[in-house]
Protein backbone atom coordinates (compact mmCIF):
# COMPACT_ATOMS: atom_id res chain seq x y z
CA UNK A 1 0.00 0.00 0.00
CA UNK A 2 1.13 3.53 -0.69
CA UNK A 3 2.42 5.56 2.21
CA UNK A 4 -0.38 7.60 3.82
CA UNK A 5 -0.26 11.30 3.03
CA UNK A 6 -1.42 13.58 5.82
CA UNK A 7 -2.90 16.81 4.49
CA UNK A 8 -2.27 19.99 6.40
CA UNK A 9 -3.87 23.39 6.93
CA UNK A 10 -7.08 24.08 5.05
CA UNK A 11 -7.07 20.59 3.49
CA UNK A 12 -7.47 19.01 6.92
CA UNK A 13 -10.45 21.22 7.70
CA UNK A 14 -11.98 20.46 4.32
CA UNK A 15 -11.62 16.70 4.85
CA UNK A 16 -13.27 16.86 8.26
CA UNK A 17 -15.97 19.23 7.09
CA UNK A 18 -16.95 17.51 3.88
CA UNK A 19 -15.42 14.03 3.98
CA UNK A 20 -15.14 12.22 0.63
CA UNK A 21 -17.69 14.50 -1.03
CA UNK A 22 -18.23 13.86 -4.71
CA UNK A 23 -17.79 17.06 -6.66
CA UNK A 24 -19.50 18.03 -9.94
CA UNK A 25 -20.12 15.14 -12.33
CA UNK A 26 -19.33 11.69 -11.05
CA UNK A 27 -16.66 9.92 -13.06
CA UNK A 28 -17.23 6.47 -14.49
CA UNK A 29 -14.63 5.19 -12.07
CA UNK A 30 -16.53 6.66 -9.12
CA UNK A 31 -19.81 5.30 -10.47
CA UNK A 32 -18.34 1.81 -10.48
CA UNK A 33 -17.12 2.23 -6.90
CA UNK A 34 -20.61 3.18 -5.71
CA UNK A 35 -22.64 0.76 -7.82
CA UNK A 36 -23.23 -1.59 -4.90
CA UNK A 37 -24.42 1.06 -2.47
CA UNK A 38 -27.99 1.42 -3.77
CA UNK A 39 -30.80 -0.64 -5.25
CA UNK A 40 -30.70 -0.58 -9.02
CA UNK A 41 -33.87 0.19 -11.00
CA UNK A 42 -35.26 2.27 -8.12
CA UNK A 43 -35.32 5.94 -7.17
CA UNK A 44 -36.89 7.89 -4.34
CA UNK A 45 -39.00 10.88 -5.35
CA UNK A 46 -39.49 13.56 -2.69
CA UNK A 47 -42.17 16.27 -2.77
CA UNK A 48 -42.83 19.21 -0.50
CA UNK A 49 -46.20 17.73 0.42
CA UNK A 50 -48.24 14.63 -0.44
CA UNK A 51 -48.27 14.58 -4.28
CA UNK A 52 -51.36 14.78 -6.42
CA UNK A 53 -52.01 12.85 -9.64
CA UNK A 54 -51.10 16.01 -11.58
CA UNK A 55 -47.74 16.25 -9.78
CA UNK A 56 -46.93 12.67 -10.75
CA UNK A 57 -47.98 13.27 -14.35
CA UNK A 58 -45.59 16.23 -14.66
CA UNK A 59 -42.65 14.04 -13.66
CA UNK A 60 -43.69 11.28 -16.05
CA UNK A 61 -43.87 13.76 -18.94
CA UNK A 62 -40.45 15.14 -18.17
CA UNK A 63 -38.99 11.64 -18.24
CA UNK A 64 -40.66 11.04 -21.57
CA UNK A 65 -39.37 14.30 -23.05
CA UNK A 66 -35.89 13.06 -22.30
CA UNK A 67 -36.58 9.78 -24.09
CA UNK A 68 -37.41 7.55 -21.11
CA UNK A 69 -40.49 5.32 -21.46
CA UNK A 70 -42.50 5.56 -18.23
CA UNK A 71 -45.10 2.94 -19.14
CA UNK A 72 -43.29 0.37 -16.99
CA UNK A 73 -42.86 2.58 -13.93
CA UNK A 74 -44.31 1.17 -10.71
CA UNK A 75 -45.03 3.63 -7.90
CA UNK A 76 -45.13 2.56 -4.27
CA UNK A 77 -46.21 4.56 -1.24
CA UNK A 78 -45.88 3.88 2.49
CA UNK A 79 -49.24 2.35 3.36
CA UNK A 80 -51.74 5.19 3.63
CA UNK A 81 -49.33 7.55 5.35
CA UNK A 82 -49.67 11.05 4.00
CA UNK A 83 -45.97 11.68 3.47
CA UNK A 84 -44.21 13.32 0.49
CA UNK A 85 -42.18 10.27 -0.57
CA UNK A 86 -42.66 7.70 -3.32
CA UNK A 87 -40.59 4.78 -4.56
CA UNK A 88 -40.41 4.64 -8.36
CA UNK A 89 -39.25 1.35 -9.88
CA UNK A 90 -38.49 0.61 -13.54
CA UNK A 91 -35.70 -0.86 -15.60
CA UNK A 92 -32.75 1.54 -15.67
CA UNK A 93 -34.54 4.36 -13.86
CA UNK A 94 -31.62 4.75 -11.44
CA UNK A 95 -29.36 5.75 -14.33
CA UNK A 96 -31.32 9.00 -14.65
CA UNK A 97 -30.04 10.21 -11.29
CA UNK A 98 -26.93 12.39 -11.32
CA UNK A 99 -25.69 13.87 -8.07
CA UNK A 100 -29.14 13.49 -6.53
CA UNK A 101 -31.03 15.34 -9.27
CA UNK A 102 -33.05 14.03 -12.15
CA UNK A 103 -31.40 14.42 -15.55
CA UNK A 104 -34.86 14.92 -17.02
CA UNK A 105 -35.38 17.93 -14.80
CA UNK A 106 -38.29 18.60 -12.49
CA UNK A 107 -40.44 20.54 -14.92
CA UNK A 108 -42.02 23.94 -14.41
CA UNK A 109 -41.64 25.87 -11.19
CA UNK A 110 -43.83 24.29 -8.55
CA UNK A 111 -44.19 24.10 -4.82
CA UNK A 112 -44.71 20.35 -4.95
CA UNK A 113 -43.29 18.70 -8.07
CA UNK A 114 -39.86 17.10 -8.27
CA UNK A 115 -38.32 18.86 -5.29
CA UNK A 116 -35.69 16.15 -4.81
CA UNK A 117 -34.68 12.74 -6.16
CA UNK A 118 -32.30 10.16 -4.75
CA UNK A 119 -31.07 6.65 -5.23
CA UNK A 120 -32.56 4.10 -2.87
CA UNK A 121 -29.40 3.72 -0.83
CA UNK A 122 -28.79 0.48 1.05
CA UNK A 123 -28.06 0.30 4.74
CA UNK A 124 -26.59 -2.73 6.43
CA UNK A 125 -26.56 -4.51 9.73
CA UNK A 126 -23.05 -5.78 10.43
CA UNK A 127 -24.31 -9.07 11.82
CA UNK A 128 -21.86 -11.16 13.84
CA UNK A 129 -20.80 -14.62 12.78
CA UNK A 130 -22.71 -17.78 13.77
CA UNK A 131 -23.69 -17.74 17.44
CA UNK A 132 -24.46 -20.47 19.92
CA UNK A 133 -28.05 -19.60 20.78
CA UNK A 134 -29.64 -22.21 23.03
CA UNK A 135 -33.18 -21.07 22.23
CA UNK A 136 -34.05 -20.26 25.83
CA UNK A 137 -35.83 -17.08 26.73
CA UNK A 138 -34.63 -15.00 29.63
CA UNK A 139 -36.80 -15.69 32.66
CA UNK A 140 -37.39 -11.97 33.35
CA UNK A 141 -40.97 -10.80 32.83
CA UNK A 142 -42.46 -7.31 32.64
CA UNK A 143 -43.41 -5.76 35.96
CA UNK A 144 -47.07 -4.79 35.89
CA UNK A 145 -46.73 -2.22 38.67
CA UNK A 146 -44.48 0.12 36.67
CA UNK A 147 -46.27 3.40 36.19
CA UNK A 148 -44.71 4.50 32.91
CA UNK A 149 -44.57 2.41 29.75
CA UNK A 150 -41.87 3.31 27.24
CA UNK A 151 -42.35 2.14 23.64
CA UNK A 152 -39.11 1.49 21.77
CA UNK A 153 -39.37 0.93 18.03
CA UNK A 154 -36.64 -1.44 16.84
CA UNK A 155 -35.90 -1.06 13.13
CA UNK A 156 -34.02 -4.27 12.42
CA UNK A 157 -34.32 -7.84 11.14
CA UNK A 158 -37.41 -8.56 13.23
CA UNK A 159 -37.95 -10.61 16.37
CA UNK A 160 -37.80 -14.37 16.97
CA UNK A 161 -40.46 -15.01 19.61
CA UNK A 162 -38.78 -18.25 20.65
CA UNK A 163 -36.02 -16.03 22.03
CA UNK A 164 -37.76 -12.79 23.01
CA UNK A 165 -40.91 -13.12 25.10
CA UNK A 166 -44.08 -11.84 23.43
CA UNK A 167 -44.93 -10.23 26.78
CA UNK A 168 -42.50 -7.47 25.84
CA UNK A 169 -43.87 -6.86 22.35
CA UNK A 170 -46.02 -3.85 21.56
CA UNK A 171 -49.64 -4.21 20.52
CA UNK A 172 -51.95 -1.31 19.88
CA UNK A 173 -54.60 -0.91 22.54
CA UNK A 174 -58.09 0.20 21.65
CA UNK A 175 -59.70 0.55 18.24
CA UNK A 176 -58.97 4.18 17.45
CA UNK A 177 -55.76 5.08 15.65
CA UNK A 178 -54.91 8.76 15.25
CA UNK A 179 -54.28 9.48 11.58
CA UNK A 180 -54.38 7.14 8.59
CA UNK A 181 -50.83 5.79 8.66
CA UNK A 182 -51.13 1.98 8.83
CA UNK A 183 -54.37 2.55 10.76
CA UNK A 184 -55.46 -1.08 10.60
CA UNK A 185 -52.12 -2.49 11.83
CA UNK A 186 -52.14 -3.34 15.55
CA UNK A 187 -48.66 -4.83 16.00
CA UNK A 188 -45.23 -4.77 14.33
CA UNK A 189 -44.87 -4.80 10.55
CA UNK A 190 -42.65 -6.29 7.84
CA UNK A 191 -41.42 -3.41 5.67
CA UNK A 192 -39.19 -5.67 3.59
CA UNK A 193 -42.19 -7.37 1.99
CA UNK A 194 -44.79 -4.79 3.13
CA UNK A 195 -47.02 -7.28 4.91
CA UNK A 196 -47.80 -8.53 8.43
CA UNK A 197 -45.27 -10.69 10.24
CA UNK A 198 -41.95 -9.61 11.67
CA UNK A 199 -40.18 -12.94 12.26
CA UNK A 200 -36.41 -12.60 12.52
CA UNK A 201 -34.99 -14.80 9.74
CA UNK A 202 -31.45 -13.43 10.03
CA UNK A 203 -29.13 -16.38 10.83
CA UNK A 204 -27.50 -14.41 13.66
CA UNK A 205 -30.91 -13.16 14.91
CA UNK A 206 -29.63 -9.58 14.97
CA UNK A 207 -33.01 -7.96 15.65
CA UNK A 208 -33.75 -10.44 18.43
CA UNK A 209 -30.39 -9.78 20.09
CA UNK A 210 -30.93 -6.02 19.90
CA UNK A 211 -34.45 -6.35 21.33
CA UNK A 212 -33.32 -8.52 24.24
CA UNK A 213 -30.42 -6.22 25.10
CA UNK A 214 -32.98 -3.41 25.38
CA UNK A 215 -35.34 -5.51 27.50
CA UNK A 216 -32.56 -6.55 29.88
CA UNK A 217 -31.96 -2.95 30.95
CA UNK A 218 -35.46 -2.76 32.43
CA UNK A 219 -34.69 -4.22 35.85
CA UNK A 220 -36.76 -4.28 39.03
CA UNK A 221 -35.03 -1.14 40.25
CA UNK A 222 -35.89 1.09 37.29
CA UNK A 223 -39.15 3.10 37.27
CA UNK A 224 -40.34 2.23 33.75
CA UNK A 225 -41.57 -0.80 31.83
CA UNK A 226 -40.90 -1.46 28.13
CA UNK A 227 -42.72 -2.52 25.00
CA UNK A 228 -40.69 -3.36 21.89
CA UNK A 229 -42.27 -2.27 18.59
CA UNK A 230 -40.67 -4.73 16.09
CA UNK A 231 -40.37 -3.13 12.65
CA UNK A 232 -38.66 -5.42 10.17
CA UNK A 233 -36.67 -3.14 7.87
CA UNK A 234 -33.83 -5.57 7.05
CA UNK A 235 -33.94 -8.92 5.28
CA UNK A 236 -32.35 -12.20 6.30
CA UNK A 237 -28.99 -10.95 5.04
CA UNK A 238 -29.21 -7.85 7.21
CA UNK A 239 -29.77 -5.53 4.27
CA UNK A 240 -32.33 -2.74 4.15
CA UNK A 241 -32.87 0.44 2.17
CA UNK A 242 -33.86 4.07 2.69
CA UNK A 243 -37.42 3.60 1.51
CA UNK A 244 -38.21 0.86 4.05
CA UNK A 245 -36.53 2.96 6.72
CA UNK A 246 -38.64 6.02 5.87
CA UNK A 247 -41.86 3.99 6.03
CA UNK A 248 -40.88 2.39 9.34
CA UNK A 249 -40.01 5.73 10.95
CA UNK A 250 -43.38 7.14 9.92
CA UNK A 251 -45.07 4.03 11.34
CA UNK A 252 -43.24 4.57 14.65
CA UNK A 253 -44.41 8.19 14.72
CA UNK A 254 -48.03 7.22 14.02
CA UNK A 255 -48.07 4.49 16.66
CA UNK A 256 -46.61 6.52 19.52
CA UNK A 257 -43.02 5.33 19.91
CA UNK A 258 -40.87 7.21 22.43
CA UNK A 259 -37.49 5.92 21.22
CA UNK A 260 -36.35 4.61 17.84
CA UNK A 261 -33.42 2.19 18.01
CA UNK A 262 -31.38 2.17 14.78
CA UNK A 263 -28.60 -0.41 15.15
CA UNK A 264 -27.50 0.01 11.52
CA UNK A 265 -26.34 2.64 9.06
CA UNK A 266 -24.65 3.36 5.75
CA UNK A 267 -21.48 5.08 4.61
CA UNK A 268 -22.27 8.07 2.45
CA UNK A 269 -20.05 9.79 -0.12
CA UNK A 270 -21.78 13.08 -0.87
CA UNK A 271 -21.47 16.63 0.39
CA UNK A 272 -24.69 16.64 2.42
CA UNK A 273 -27.15 13.97 3.54
CA UNK A 274 -30.45 13.52 1.73
CA UNK A 275 -32.52 16.51 2.93
CA UNK A 276 -35.71 14.59 3.68
CA UNK A 277 -33.89 11.96 5.77
CA UNK A 278 -32.24 14.68 7.83
CA UNK A 279 -35.53 16.54 8.29
CA UNK A 280 -37.43 13.36 9.16
CA UNK A 281 -34.98 12.28 11.87
CA UNK A 282 -33.79 15.57 13.34
CA UNK A 283 -36.84 17.72 12.54
CA UNK A 284 -40.08 15.76 12.46
CA UNK A 285 -39.08 13.20 15.11
CA UNK A 286 -37.83 15.92 17.43
CA UNK A 287 -41.05 17.88 17.02
CA UNK A 288 -42.94 14.72 17.96
CA UNK A 289 -40.78 14.21 21.07
CA UNK A 290 -39.09 11.01 19.81
CA UNK A 291 -35.48 10.17 20.66
CA UNK A 292 -33.39 8.53 17.91
CA UNK A 293 -30.58 6.28 19.16
CA UNK A 294 -28.21 4.99 16.48
CA UNK A 295 -24.97 3.09 15.98
CA UNK A 296 -21.64 4.79 15.35
CA UNK A 297 -20.85 2.01 12.88
CA UNK A 298 -18.18 -0.65 12.50
CA UNK A 299 -15.28 -1.27 10.20
CA UNK A 300 -16.43 -2.68 6.87
CA UNK A 301 -13.53 -3.48 4.57
CA UNK A 302 -15.45 -2.94 1.32
CA UNK A 303 -16.55 0.55 2.42
CA UNK A 304 -13.06 1.40 3.64
CA UNK A 305 -11.69 0.58 0.20
CA UNK A 306 -14.28 2.81 -1.47
CA UNK A 307 -13.40 5.71 0.83
CA UNK A 308 -9.66 5.25 0.25
CA UNK A 309 -10.10 5.34 -3.52
CA UNK A 310 -12.42 8.35 -3.52
CA UNK A 311 -10.12 10.34 -1.26
CA UNK A 312 -7.15 9.49 -3.43
CA UNK A 313 -9.05 10.45 -6.60
CA UNK A 314 -10.25 13.77 -5.21
CA UNK A 315 -7.57 14.93 -2.82
CA UNK A 316 -4.52 12.82 -3.57
CA UNK A 317 -4.69 11.61 0.04
CA UNK A 318 -4.41 8.02 1.21
CA UNK A 319 -6.38 7.61 4.42
CA UNK A 320 -4.93 5.82 7.41
CA UNK A 321 -6.85 3.09 9.22
CA UNK A 322 -7.43 5.53 12.06
CA UNK A 323 -8.85 8.24 9.79
CA UNK A 324 -11.29 5.71 8.31
CA UNK A 325 -12.85 5.26 11.76
CA UNK A 326 -13.39 9.01 12.23
CA UNK A 327 -17.02 9.93 11.53
CA UNK A 328 -15.94 13.44 10.56
CA UNK A 329 -13.94 11.98 7.65
CA UNK A 330 -15.67 8.72 6.69
CA UNK A 331 -19.31 9.73 7.03
CA UNK A 332 -21.77 7.19 8.42
CA UNK A 333 -25.49 7.94 8.59
CA UNK A 334 -27.67 8.38 10.60
CA UNK A 335 -24.77 8.65 13.12
CA UNK A 336 -23.42 11.82 11.52
CA UNK A 337 -26.74 13.61 12.07
CA UNK A 338 -25.95 13.98 15.77
CA UNK A 339 -25.51 17.53 17.09
CA UNK A 340 -25.25 18.89 20.61
CA UNK A 341 -28.83 20.15 20.57
CA UNK A 342 -30.91 17.68 18.55
CA UNK A 343 -32.56 14.33 19.31
CA UNK A 344 -29.94 11.94 17.83
CA UNK A 345 -27.70 9.94 20.16
CA UNK A 346 -24.79 8.14 18.47
CA UNK A 347 -23.34 5.19 20.37
CA UNK A 348 -20.10 3.19 20.22
CA UNK A 349 -18.28 0.68 22.47
CA UNK A 350 -15.54 1.49 24.97
CA UNK A 351 -13.44 -0.03 27.74
CA UNK A 352 -13.69 3.23 29.67
CA UNK A 353 -10.47 4.59 28.21
CA UNK A 354 -10.62 4.09 24.45
CA UNK A 355 -13.10 3.23 21.74
CA UNK A 356 -13.14 -0.22 20.18
CA UNK A 357 -10.59 -0.17 17.32
CA UNK A 358 -13.11 -1.80 15.00
CA UNK A 359 -15.81 0.83 15.61
CA UNK A 360 -16.23 4.44 14.59
CA UNK A 361 -15.55 7.40 16.86
CA UNK A 362 -15.74 11.16 16.70
CA UNK A 363 -15.15 14.15 18.92
CA UNK A 364 -18.09 15.75 17.11
CA UNK A 365 -20.71 13.08 16.42
CA UNK A 366 -20.31 10.28 19.02
CA UNK A 367 -22.32 10.87 22.20
CA UNK A 368 -22.09 7.69 24.27
CA UNK A 369 -19.68 4.86 24.83
CA UNK A 370 -21.10 1.67 26.33
CA UNK A 371 -18.55 -0.20 28.42
CA UNK A 372 -18.09 -3.72 27.07
CA UNK A 373 -18.48 -6.86 29.18
CA UNK A 374 -15.16 -8.16 27.91
CA UNK A 375 -12.18 -6.58 26.18
CA UNK A 376 -8.97 -8.15 25.02
CA UNK A 377 -6.56 -7.86 22.12
CA UNK A 378 -7.74 -11.19 20.74
CA UNK A 379 -11.53 -10.72 20.85
CA UNK A 380 -11.83 -6.93 21.04
CA UNK A 381 -14.59 -5.24 23.03
CA UNK A 382 -17.72 -7.36 23.24
CA UNK A 383 -20.94 -8.10 25.09
CA UNK A 384 -22.32 -11.31 26.55
CA UNK A 385 -25.08 -12.86 24.44
CA UNK A 386 -28.33 -12.14 26.32
CA UNK A 387 -30.00 -15.53 25.75
CA UNK A 388 -29.72 -18.42 28.17
CA UNK A 389 -26.23 -19.53 29.20
CA UNK A 390 -24.50 -19.64 25.84
CA UNK A 391 -21.39 -17.87 27.13
CA UNK A 392 -20.80 -16.30 23.71
CA UNK A 393 -19.37 -12.82 23.26
CA UNK A 394 -20.39 -10.59 20.35
CA UNK A 395 -19.02 -7.27 19.23
CA UNK A 396 -20.48 -4.30 17.44
CA UNK A 397 -21.85 -0.81 17.95
CA UNK A 398 -25.28 -2.35 17.16
CA UNK A 399 -25.40 -3.91 20.60
CA UNK A 400 -23.91 -0.92 22.39
CA UNK A 401 -26.74 1.09 20.82
CA UNK A 402 -29.39 -1.31 22.09
CA UNK A 403 -27.99 -1.20 25.63
CA UNK A 404 -27.99 2.60 25.52
CA UNK A 405 -31.60 2.66 24.29
CA UNK A 406 -32.57 0.31 27.10
CA UNK A 407 -30.85 2.31 29.84
CA UNK A 408 -32.38 5.57 28.63
CA UNK A 409 -35.82 3.98 28.31
CA UNK A 410 -35.60 2.34 31.72
CA UNK A 411 -34.66 5.43 33.71
CA UNK A 412 -35.86 8.56 31.89
CA UNK A 413 -39.45 9.67 32.60
CA UNK A 414 -42.07 10.22 29.93
CA UNK A 415 -42.02 13.90 30.77
CA UNK A 416 -38.78 14.26 28.78
CA UNK A 417 -40.38 13.04 25.53
CA UNK A 418 -41.83 16.40 24.57
CA UNK A 419 -41.80 18.45 21.37
CA UNK A 420 -38.34 19.95 20.70
CA UNK A 421 -36.81 17.48 23.17
CA UNK A 422 -33.13 17.86 24.00
CA UNK A 423 -30.88 14.86 24.36
CA UNK A 424 -28.75 16.64 26.94
CA UNK A 425 -31.72 16.45 29.32
CA UNK A 426 -31.66 12.66 29.04
CA UNK A 427 -27.90 12.40 29.50
CA UNK A 428 -27.86 14.81 32.43
CA UNK A 429 -30.60 12.90 34.22
CA UNK A 430 -28.90 9.55 33.76
CA UNK A 431 -25.70 10.85 35.32
CA UNK A 432 -27.54 11.45 38.59
CA UNK A 433 -29.03 7.97 38.96
CA UNK A 434 -27.62 5.06 40.94
CA UNK A 435 -26.42 2.07 38.95
CA UNK A 436 -28.98 -0.60 38.19
CA UNK A 437 -27.04 -3.16 40.23
CA UNK A 438 -27.33 -1.03 43.36
CA UNK A 439 -23.59 -0.46 43.66
CA UNK A 440 -24.09 3.23 44.36
CA UNK A 441 -22.12 4.30 41.31
CA UNK A 442 -23.56 6.17 38.37
CA UNK A 443 -25.02 4.72 35.19
CA UNK A 444 -23.19 7.33 33.15
CA UNK A 445 -19.66 8.53 33.74
CA UNK A 446 -18.21 11.63 32.15
CA UNK A 447 -14.83 11.15 30.49
CA UNK A 448 -13.74 14.65 29.45
CA UNK A 449 -10.19 13.44 28.91
CA UNK A 450 -11.21 11.21 26.01
CA UNK A 451 -10.20 12.89 22.78
CA UNK A 452 -8.92 12.20 19.30
CA UNK A 453 -9.85 8.60 18.60
CA UNK A 454 -11.92 8.66 21.74
CA UNK A 455 -15.16 10.34 22.71
CA UNK A 456 -14.43 13.95 23.52
CA UNK A 457 -16.65 15.10 26.40
CA UNK A 458 -18.61 11.90 25.92
CA UNK A 459 -20.17 9.55 28.40
CA UNK A 460 -19.78 5.88 29.19
CA UNK A 461 -22.49 3.58 30.43
CA UNK A 462 -21.26 1.19 33.10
Amino acid sequence: MKKPIRPSGKAVNDLRRYGPALISERSKKTERLLSGTYRKDQILVFFRRKPTADDILVIRKNFERQGYDTSGVRIRTCGNCEIPVQLWSAKGIHTWISKDSLKAGSGPASTTVGEHYALNFLNDIPAPGPLRLDGKQVAQRPRGDKQQEIIIAVLDTGVDTSLVSTAYLWQQEGSNTPGKCYQDVKEGWNFVSDQPGFHDDNPARHGSLVSQYIVNQFTEKCPNRVKIMPLKTHDKDGRGDLYSTICAINFAIAKGAHIINASWGFYYYYVTPIPYIKELITGILRKKGILFVTAAGNRVEANDQIARKIYELQYGVILTDEQLRDLAIHHFYPADLSTTTNNVITVTTTDGRSVSPSQNHSSKFADLGVIADQFSRASGMGFKVPFGNSGSIITGSSFATAIASGVIGAWCPKSLYVPALRKKDFLSLLQTLPSADGSGGTILQQHPALAGKYIKNGSCIK
